[in-house]
């Protein structure tokens, strides 16, 4: 993968956002938002779990690999995460890297009652307001795909329409504006999206730099309970698994080995 990966989506999603802002101007998603349910509580469904809890996230594909579930059968999925134990469901809506969809969103939140964050490359408000339209609880805002002085703004827009706003870090500056910003939910990525690669000793390293009133999410390299084990900061109430449920054959089995484990930290 090129070195500054999350640079080149970046700059691909601005050029996309053009063309969705022609598609459906934003007056229309206002709209389409007067009519919407109160968002689900994110946060809290995490946040007053007794043990860690889990994200499950649902992806289509990595970038530079093929599809695991090009029809994804989104019924059977959600039932294995449901009973498995997840509290909370990540969806990824980028298309072009990871073979999401926004429309996703409501079609998962028909079948499921488990709160959603839409997982994408957020640029521009308008994605915000997208992002509600479409029925997210939660939005992840990338630290480091957002200027310093916008960062704010986006946290308290994607607060102000009822939604969770998730702040992803990987280093530490990214933390420390995003605490300034009035982050309350941090997602320490333990993955480099400049370069993809993948250092676990991420969010050992940074959660401890996280007040304990904040929600803190770990990310990537998670692939089954014995990974989940070896968390060992006290800080992290919540772990994001994808990959390994996505191309898992059995993921409610999966889910409930990773849940046991989780109950014993």
């Amino acid at each position: 993968m090129a070195k500054s990966f999350l640079k080149k989506v970046v700059k691909e999603k601005i050029a996309e956002i053009v063309k969705a802002k022609k598609r459906i101007p934003l007056d229309k998603l206002l709209h389409t938002m007067l009519g919407l349910p109160p968002a689900r509580n994110f946060r809290e469904a995490l946040f007053n779990a007794p043990k860690l809890g889990i994200v499950a996230e649902v992806k289509r594909k990595a970038p530079g690999k093929p599809a695991w579930h090009p029809r994804i059968q989104l019924d059977k999925l959600l039932a294995a995460y449901t009973t498995g134990g997840a509290l909370a469901l990540s969806v990824v809506t980028e298309t072009k890297y990871f073979g999401g969809k926004l429309s996703m969103i409501a079609e998962i939140k028909h079948i499921c009652n488990l709160p959603v964050l839409r997982k994408d490359f957020i640029v521009d408000t308008y994605q915000v307001y997208e992002s509600r339209a479409a029925r997210a609880d939660a939005l992840l805002l990338i630290a480091e795909a957002i200027p310093d002085k916008q960062l704010p703004r986006f946290v308290e827009l994607t607060s102000s329409l009822g939604m969770t706003p998730v702040v992803e870090v990987h280093t530490v500056p990214d933390l420390k504006r995003s605490l300034r910003a009035g982050a309350d939910v941090i997602l320490i990525n333990n993955r480099d999206l400049n370069t993809l690669k993948v250092n676990m000793q991420t969010v050992d390293r940074l959660a401890k730099m996280v007040p304990r009133d904040n929600l803190v999410i770990a990310a990537s390299g998670y692939q089954g309970p014995e990974d989940v084990v070896k968390i060992s900061s006290d800080r992290v109430r919540a772990v994001l698994i994808g990959r390994a449920l996505m191309g898992h054959k059995e993921p409610h089995k999966l889910m409930l080995d990773i849940v046991e484990a989780a109950d014993k930290l």
